[in-house]
């Protein structure tokens, strides 16, 4: 199997915050759902997704998430 794309989603604390600073190193928004606090951004060909969702509960370790992508 050949993967071709990696996109990691990030747990931050505040979604608007973090896609300010990613905007001042480069990175546009590519897509983004305030409803959901999350947010695609990208950078030429990279892409990096922001989620502050998955610090709903604050008791339990933040974690990432890879999306791994195959193209056929």
């Amino acid at each position: 199997m050949k993967l071709n794309r990696l996109i990691p989603m990030l747990p931050v604390r505040s979604m608007p915050a973090s896609v300010e600073f990613y905007q001042k190193l480069g990175f546009t928004v590519e897509q983004r759902d305030d409803s959901w606090r999350w947010a695609m951004l990208c950078c030429g060909d990279c892409r990096l997704m922001l989620d502050e969702s998955i610090n709903v509960h604050p008791g339990t370790p933040r974690s990432s998430v890879l999306y791994f992508f195959r193209m056929p």
